[in-house]
């Protein structure tokens, strides 16, 4: 080690040594941002980018936050970074809990350390809309050690901001703060000492201010390796702090950042050193005079120390050298007392939730504040610290008292001088008291009104009211600043006990007092649930099965748990199977035939759960033994007119306990999969996904038992129109109308089409006053729908449209009904069995139905009818019991029927409208329309009308009317032996209706079929020329050709079928449809006008029957 220092005496040519001391004005302040009041002049839209701010700082600094200023358009997730003037990215954070607008801030994870006179970017991404001030950067923007020179952005985000535009600034920014460090610009200059061995190398330096360590450094030069540990000394040795170096470069200045909070006192003086392993830097004598950077010096004489042990307090000298070990801290100077109190000295009528506040304190980390009864603070003195903004709130002041306060900033350890102190006196007290709810009143409804007074009276007061479920309010809900003494709550969890204050305000805020707590129980306890049906061991034909059940009195907000177990009650566990149940009904499904199920129920609250009902029993039908449905329509390759048809079939057997699968294929060669398209389906019939126009399809049915499948049915054939042209029928209202008295505040509104309904949606509106045309309810799949929330005493209008993938039909004639002033004990009661068009193999069914309320005391009404429209309809009334036996109904009929309850007073709303058909035997059975209903355009002259029977029986033939009058009157007849007839040279543009009977084989005829309709549309012009039927088919070349605007066609058909001749264009595009329909063998022309069509050359095809041909015709116009 002595060579090294007779070496320095060779080299006292390079000793530099000197002293200069830089104290500007912006080091008095902790933390600076490039921006300081200047805001944007406009925004922009036009794209989303990464934009930015180049900046340099004039001393070395640490980066502790980025921040931006948010546009009030802005939206989306923001991602600051930093990075260096050549694109690498430094440092990066993720912004949470933005505002709106204004300026935005994130703190760094960790401080970024930027060097004196580099370049760095910070940027942040934009989403919507960015700011902008073209030409913001014309001029560099300083503020303290911080200087922007420009406005930087890349169209990609994420990505590097390099390009400029027009000097503009983008309002991106840091928040730093300065640091001191002993040496500034000096470096080793001598060359590296090497061959001395390990070494521990230091600085004794001092601070003229408190100051907090950041960081240890040294100087390493060329050929020095291993690992490096800087330390922290006490002059009598004790290590204060210790900091190992990583991720080093070959050479410079190196930098180890402190983990721990360590604090340097003023005026005292310490010791930093980092070991020495190969070579080192040294600059002999250039501590001879002392070294001042900022706030810290490195004393002259006997500087220079060093250790030949590494790692141990370095505290021999020789020749004063420079080692290059030195020390970053961040200096900690004495903040100024704070001044401009609020409330002002003196005042008076002081709220007792006073906001102290004054005037920040430039350099402050944080504030104490204290406040007493006297001046000399010693009475009630209460003490706060850690305040991180310049304001305060106080709680629990007294009313009329005098109050004393004083404040002063704290830098970080360093602690200001106290303010002046501050006086003020609070608001003399006045009473506010609380007038409902209270003393624990249960309250029945779910919009409380709460009300309050004041004794004393006065004007100009304002409430804040204060609710929380928790008696000492930990945590609670303001609804502040009312200016009327009641308010009407909504929102509050069903069944909880809260509890409740109000805040007493003056005009200007400031608080004179609370009322005392009270408490109440929101609307919504959990009532014990009354299970409805079914119930009494009462017997079901369904394996899918809705469970029922109401509550004896008012709530809301309830959920349900239900427990269902095969078995008698005993088999109930109080476990619950099924929860999280919105509604008063649950369906279970995949119960098993001939079985007994026992169930029973409970609600939830927010605030707990009642006991379970009941329990009650119900049993399921004894499945009758699988058996191969018949399908019944649409089946023999008839054309039906809808998208969606419904399927139907009949078993030839009883149906309880059975369900049914279905699948439909399109095309008449592609074979069956024999996996459902449609399963479960407990009713006989099902409709159809939309199909496609013109094609083929055949379907097959089998049954199940909850154990065993029968086989699949024959298959059956149809085909779908090639067009389908008007919009669905328009629906006839049927309940509530003409301005009927509801005795509910809900109830049923119920509809009929006139016809079978196959595949329709409805639409529904209704309201008080005029209707828009915005449906209240959508996607109905039934001729009915419940309401409910309807205001009492009111008058409402209603109406409906049915829908389909055709079109909407036009709305239907509006309907009045009015609510009654008070609730009646009648409800609507829900249908059980027999229903959705099951068979009855009795001429005697009993019919049963429920209520999903309390029913003591009522009586029923039932009607039944052969027509959907109830027209007709036979009346029962004073039934006293939940069912009732019908007699003597026709064999062979489909039945329609409702119900509704009568409490003495009023009547109910009906149910909804149940069917079933009666077991025919040998009897004619009454057909039900199939194709085409509900007035369905046919696009045909030739449509094909088709029917169904609903249930098996002895048909020998079928006879068919058609007519242009609705009431059928002046009808065509025709007697036909399958179940569809192809009617031939119809009126153009007209309505027909129609309607069918079957005879058995004693030529006794069933009734007719309920009337459906259809129309046809515009003429052909297809004539069907005289002659031999052709052996072959045949297309012939229009004439003239070219034509305009009319040509004719002819053509030649080989055999009956359906045929059909349109028109495509050049992109293969259907333009028209000229004829669509059965067609007999025979030899047509047709004559063609294209009017609507523009000049261009077309094809038309002929097909049918397998047949496919096709022609080219050109227009000119």
């Amino acid at each position: 080690m002595k060579g090294s220092f007779q070496r320095f005496r060779i080299f006292t040519l390079f000793v530099l040594a000197f002293s200069f001391v830089l104290l500007s004005a912006w080091n008095v302040k902790a933390q600076y941002t490039i921006f300081s009041g200047q805001v944007p002049a406009s925004s922009g839209t036009d794209d989303n980018y990464e934009l930015g701010t180049k900046f340099t700082s004039s001393h070395l600094a640490e980066v502790t936050a980025i921040r931006f200023y948010k546009m009030a358009g802005e939206t989306g997730a923001h991602t600051g970074k930093i990075w260096s003037n050549s694109g690498q990215r430094l440092a990066e954070v993720t912004f949470s809990s933005e505002s709106s607008s204004g300026w935005q801030t994130a703190a760094l994870s960790s401080p970024l350390r930027i060097e004196p006179g580099t370049k760095y970017v910070v940027s942040v991404n934009a989403n919507t809309e960015y700011p902008i001030t073209q030409n913001g950067f014309i001029t560099a923007v300083s503020n303290g050690f911080l200087t922007g020179e420009m406005g930087v952005f890349n169209v990609t985000r994420e990505e590097y901001p390099a390009d400029t535009y027009n000097s503009s600034s983008y309002f991106v920014d840091i928040t730093a703060s300065p640091l001191d460090q002993v040496f500034t610009t000096q470096v080793p200059t001598a060359d590296p000492f090497t061959g001395e061995g390990d070494l521990e190398l230091g600085l004794k330096f001092t601070t003229s201010t408190a100051a907090k360590v950041k960081y240890i450094r040294y100087y390493k030069v060329a050929g020095e390796t291993g690992e490096h540990t800087g330390n922290l000394w006490a002059m009598n040795g004790s290590k204060l702090a210790s900091v190992s170096f990583t991720g080093e470069t070959n050479a410079g200045w190196q930098y180890a950042r402190l983990n721990d909070e360590v604090y340097l006192e003023a005026g005292t003086t310490y010791v930093v050193s980092v070991n020495s392993n190969v070579a080192y830097g040294a600059m002999p004598h250039a501590l001879e005079s002392p070294v001042t950077n900022g706030v810290l010096t490195a004393p002259s004489g006997n500087n220079g120390i060093y250790n030949e042990t590494p790692g141990v307090f370095p505290s021999t000298f020789f020749d004063s050298p420079n080692y290059f070990r030195d020390i970053v801290v961040v200096p900690l100077y004495t903040p100024q007392a704070p001044v401009n109190p609020s409330p002002t000295n003196e005042m008076t009528g002081v709220s007792i939730e006073p906001v102290l506040s004054w005037q920040a304190v430039a350099g402050v980390t944080s504030y104490t504040l204290q406040l007493a009864e006297d001046a000399g603070f010693t009475a009630n003195l209460r003490t706060f610290t850690s305040i991180t903004s310049n304001s305060f709130a106080i709680a629990g002041l007294s009313n009329g008292k005098s109050y004393y306060w004083r404040v002063k900033g704290v830098n970080d350890i360093v602690e200001g001088n106290w303010s002046s102190t501050f006086k003020f006196t609070t608001i003399a007290h006045t009473d506010v008291v609380l007038s409902y709810p209270k003393g624990g009143v249960r309250l029945f409804n779910d919009k409380p009104q709460f009300t309050w007074y004041v004794p004393a009276g006065g004007t100009g007061w304002k409430y804040d009211l204060i609710y929380s479920t928790d008696q000492n309010f930990a945590s609670y809900v303001t609804i502040g600043n009312l200016t009327q003494n009641q308010y009407t709550l909504e929102g509050l969890q069903a069944g909880r006990t809260y509890y409740w204050k109000i805040r007493l305000k003056t005009a200007a805020g400031a608080v004179v007092g609370y009322s005392a707590k009270e408490s109440f129980i929101s609307f919504g306890e959990a009532l014990k649930p009354v299970a409805s049906w079914p119930v009494g061991n009462a017997t079901v034909y369904s394996l899918s099965q809705d469970l029922y059940w109401y509550l004896n009195g008012a709530s809301t907000g309830l959920t349900y748990a239900l427990e269902m177990r095969e078995g008698a009650p005993t088999a109930l566990t109080n476990n619950a199977t099924n929860t999280g149940i919105n509604d008063t009904h649950y369906k279970v499904t995949g119960l098993l035939s001939g079985k007994q199920y026992s169930w029973h129920v409970k609600s939830i609250s927010a605030s707990g759960e009642s006991s379970w009902s009941d329990p009650v029993s119900f049993k399921t039908a004894a499945a009758e033994k699988v058996v191969v449905p018949v399908a019944s329509w649409p089946i023999g390759y008839p054309v039906v007119y809808t998208l969606t048809p419904s399927l139907n079939w009949y078993l030839g057997a009883a149906s309880d306990g059975l369900t049914f699968d279905v699948e439909i294929v399109e095309g008449l060669q592609t074979s069956f999969t024999n996996s459902p398209t449609f399963y479960g389906i407990a009713s006989l019939s099902v409709v159809t996904n939309p199909l496609m126009p013109g094609k083929d399809y055949k379907w097959q049915v089998r049954s199940f038992d909850g154990v065993n499948y029968s086989g699949w049915s024959k298959p059956a054939t149809f085909k779908v129109a090639g067009t389908i042209g008007n919009a669905p029928v328009v629906p006839n209202p049927s309940w509530p109308v003409k301005g009927a008295l509801v005795y509910s505040t809900e109830t049923t509104l119920s509809w009929y089409t006139g016809t079978v309904s196959t595949g329709l949606k409805y639409d529904v509106e209704y309201g008080q006053g005029a209707l828009t045309g915005a449906p209240t309810k959508s996607d109905i799949s039934d001729l009915s729908v419940e309401i409910t929330g309807l205001e009492a005493g009111k008058t409402y209008n209603w109406r409906v449209r049915s829908t389909s993938p055709l079109g909407i039909s036009g709305w239907s004639k509006t309907e009045t009904f009015k609510t009654a002033s008070n609730a009646p004990i009648a409800k609507s009661p829900v249908l059980s069995w027999p229903v959705k068009g099951v068979t009855v193999y009795t001429n005697s069914p009993v019919l049963s139905w429920f209520l999903n309320s309390p029913s003591e005391g009522l009586t029923y009404e039932l009607k039944y009818s052969t027509s959907s429209s109830m027209t007709g309809a036979v009346i029962f009334d004073g039934i006293t019991e939940t069912k009732y036996e019908l007699k003597n109904l026709t064999p062979g009929a489909t039945y329609y029927w409702q119900v509704r309850s009568y409490d003495g007073t009023v009547y109910s709303s009906p149910s909804a409208t149940g069917s079933f058909v009666v077991f025919a035997g040998n009897a004619a059975v009454v057909p039900l329309a199939g194709s085409p209903v509900e007035g369905v355009q046919t696009g045909s002259l030739s449509p094909v009308l088709s029917w169904f029977i609903p249930a098996s029986g002895d048909v020998e033939s079928y006879i068919v009317e058609y007519s242009k009058k609705s009431d059928m009157s002046e009808p065509v007849s025709i007697e036909v032996q399958n179940n569809s007839v192809a009617l031939d040279k119809l009126s153009a543009e007209s309505s027909y209706y129609w309607r069918v009977r079957s005879l058995n084989s004693k030529g006794e005829k069933s009734a007719f079929s309920e009337t459906a309709s259809f129309s046809t549309s515009s003429a052909t012009g297809v004539e069907k020329k005289e002659g031999a039927v052709p052996s072959e088919f045949a297309l012939g070349q229009n004439f003239p050709n070219p034509f305009n605007p009319a040509t004719i066609i002819e053509f030649s058909l080989a055999r009956d079928g359906f045929y059909s001749l349109e028109v495509y264009n050049i992109l293969g595009e259907k333009v028209q449809s000229i004829m669509q329909g059965n067609m007999k063998a025979g030899s047509y022309k047709v004559n063609f006008n294209a009017k609507d069509l523009m000049s261009g050359i077309y094809f038309y095809r002929l097909t049918g029957s397998g047949l496919m041909m096709v022609k080219k015709m050109m227009l000119v116009k």
